[in-house]
């Protein structure tokens, strides 16, 4: 009889086997999975729990991380020294003489000889520049710095000095026609009193202690054509010296004709007269005014020798 029964029902019973052994398995694959869920869960617990005693205390520094550190510093101050002399070389003050800034007679003049080179460059240039134009140092054609004057300050004006001798020769590569004013920020302290020069700027020299460098302000008065001004400003760009263009000003000249009231000849001498002033008076671009404010950037000198912290 039951087996008569199982003959029967063979295809329900081979199904009931099929439902029951999946059901074990897919049972006994959710129990691992649990395990595993709550022993990943246990870890997880325990690494938030040990972040938030990092997070709560000050761990005390080890022996190998302060090593670690302390290398890591000294890295980064001979970089930087590395750094520092290279730029200082790019400026070209690695050759400046520091007997100028010694003496301020010697300053003076010096001064005096390095105006009276850059007036005859202006001269082969046929560049023109006002009567008794001091290139920024008019305060010093009649007197001499002050006698006390300290180191750092002599040595700041003899930069100037090489800033504006290099200023001028940027001019004249570039093909300016006319200088105006070359305006520069005082080192030395203005007395009490008195007014500060006409080719001097009310800024101050502005140190940065925390990045090394000092930055001085200059400004270039000047005419030239548009493709002049270009020029210049990519010679800048392009210079060795390390500036800084701030901003740039420029209006067109005005160009004024001849009102001269002259009765004009008659005759053949009249159509000569007219060729002649054609020519001596042909069309030409106008020029533009324009004023150039540009800081130049004095990298400081570091002490030659590093103080690293040394481990306990």
């Amino acid at each position: 009889m039951i087996t008569r029964w199982l003959k029967e029902n063979r295809l329900l019973l081979a199904f009931v086997v099929v439902f029951v052994t999946a059901l074990g398995a897919l049972s006994w694959y959710l129990w691992g999975k649990s395990d595993t869920y709550k022993q990943t869960k246990t870890n997880l617990v325990e690494k938030l729990t040990q972040l938030e005693l990092l997070l709560n205390n000050n761990p005390i520094p080890t022996t190998t991380n302060l090593k670690c550190a302390i290398v890591n510093c000294t890295r980064l101050k001979e970089a930087l020294h590395e750094l520092q002399r290279f730029v200082i070389c790019t400026n070209g003050f690695s050759s400046y003489d520091s007997k100028f800034a010694s003496s301020n007679i010697e300053l003076a003049q010096h001064l005096r000889k390095e105006v009276a080179k850059m007036e005859g460059d202006m001269e082969k240039a046929k560049i023109v520049i006002p009567k008794d134009f001091r290139f920024g140092f008019k305060r010093y054609a009649t007197t001499v710095p002050q006698k006390n004057l300290p180191p750092v300050m002599l040595e700041h004006l003899g930069k100037q000095l090489i800033v504006v001798r290099r200023l001028t020769a940027i001019m004249i590569k570039s093909g300016v026609e006319q200088i105006n004013a070359i305006k520069r920020v005082e080192v030395e302290p203005v007395p009490a009193g008195l007014a500060l020069s006409e080719d001097a700027l009310p800024d101050l020299l502005v140190s940065h202690p925390q990045e090394h460098y000092i930055s001085m302000p200059f400004e270039l008065q000047f005419a030239c054509s548009a493709k002049s001004l270009q020029a210049l400003l990519n010679n800048i760009a392009t210079a060795d010296t390390f500036f800084i263009v701030r901003l740039v000003t420029m209006e067109q000249e005005v160009l004024q004709k001849n009102t001269d009231a002259t009765e004009a000849p008659e005759g053949p001498v009249a159509s000569s007269v007219e060729t002649t002033q054609k020519l001596a008076a042909p069309d030409r671009p106008p020029r533009l005014s324009v004023k150039v404010r540009l800081d130049f950037i004095d990298i400081e000198r570091l002490p030659s020798k590093d103080t690293a912290p040394t481990a306990p």
